[in-house]
């Protein structure tokens, strides 16, 4: 009876830790709705650019503090983005919050592109347009006017110049017919930290560069491809804080580098962040390579926190002036003490 009792016990006990595992992996593989993880007064703000050669902030021999040009732009973009949510409140839109890293791969597979990998494209053809009908005009006027012949090359070179990227972003399409028959890799990744005020060791300001490249039939091909970054607190969720505009990579070249200077302005405790860089082809919906910091020591554990953690208190000083007053207990100083009333009684009398 004894033994059957303990069985039973054992049995319940069994079924009581299964159902609980159960209940935890049932709470744990529940998708949660986008919107609904991450909290709506994080602001993060991030300039890219893409290095073509010149020094960049994340190369061991580039200097240690940023520029006062950008300092000034990085709190512009604070101080826009802080705009932004006011009027968004004001007029009841509802604040845009930090997506999953599986949500941004969902956009991406329906075909749909970042604000920035959009203005990138629409701007590189307006340039072009705008290219082709200067060349047009040029060449026009060059029938008429042989002196114009010498300025030609010079305007169109001028144009070409300010947009380099021009005419392979519009020419994108013509890309894909060799999708899938070259390779892409992203082949380094560097970090760098700024701005810790209050010297506790934590950064406020970060800048991420990597190199992209591209193996296919020729040397040095050509690819438009742009980017996702996300960060992941303390080996938690992705959580995406930048995509990139559409930038153009040539082979295995080293001169095509992509910098990203970024600023946590509110929001973010102050941990150790990952960082993740997700690539992607223009018009190709999956992601063609992947680097995080698994593979990349200057991805890992970067000591970051926002800029509403990084202030510096000033302790104030209050100097206080203590008087002492010395009473010895001597006859005479008893006498001294009692003389002006003694005085006092005289006068009465």
């Amino acid at each position: 009876m004894d033994i059957k009792l303990i069985t039973q016990n054992r049995f319940s006990q069994v079924i009581s830790v299964f159902s609980k595992v159960s209940c935890a992996l049932m709470l744990t593989l529940t998708p949660i709705a986008h919107g609904e993880q991450y909290n709506q007064d994080i602001i993060v703000v991030s300039e890219g650019r893409q290095v073509s050669g010149a020094a960049s902030l994340s190369e061991p021999e580039a200097k240690s503090s940023l520029s006062p040009e950008q300092k000034q732009t990085m709190l512009q973009l604070i101080t826009d983005e802080k705009a932004k949510r006011q009027s968004d409140a004001e007029q009841g839109r509802p604040t845009t919050k930090r997506a999953t890293r599986e949500y941004i791969m969902s956009l991406r597979h329906a075909g749909q592109l970042s604000v920035n990998a959009l203005q990138s494209i629409n701007q590189a053809s307006q340039a072009l347009l705008k290219s082709e009908t200067s060349v047009n005009l040029v060449t026009k006027n060059t029938a008429t006017t042989p002196s114009v012949t010498t300025n030609t090359a010079t305007a169109n070179n001028s144009i070409e110049s300010q947009s380099p990227n021009s005419q392979s972003l519009t020419n994108h399409v013509s890309q894909q017919s060799i999708i899938g028959y070259r390779d892409f890799d992203i082949y380094e990744a560097y970090s760098r930290l700024f701005d810790d005020f209050d010297e506790d060791g934590f950064y406020q300001t970060f800048s991420v560069t990597f190199d992209a490249d591209v193996y296919g039939f020729t040397q040095g091909e050509p690819a438009n491809v742009y980017a996702e970054l996300y960060l992941s607190r303390n080996g938690g969720p992705w959580e995406h804080y930048y995509s990139t505009e559409v930038f153009t990579i040539y082979g295995d070249a080293t001169d095509d580098d992509y910098e990203l200077l970024t600023t946590l302005a509110q929001g973010y405790k102050t941990d150790y962040y990952d960082v993740l860089i997700d690539l992607y082809e223009l018009g190709y919906e999956d992601i063609v390579a992947t680097l995080s910091a698994d593979e990349s020591d200057g991805l890992y554990a970067l000591p970051l926190e926002s800029s509403d953690r990084d202030e510096v208190y000033e302790d104030e000083y209050v100097e206080v002036i203590e008087s002492e007053v010395i009473v010895s207990g001597g006859s005479v100083s008893w006498f001294m003490l009692l003389l002006p009333l003694l005085l006092m009684r005289v006068k009465e009398v």
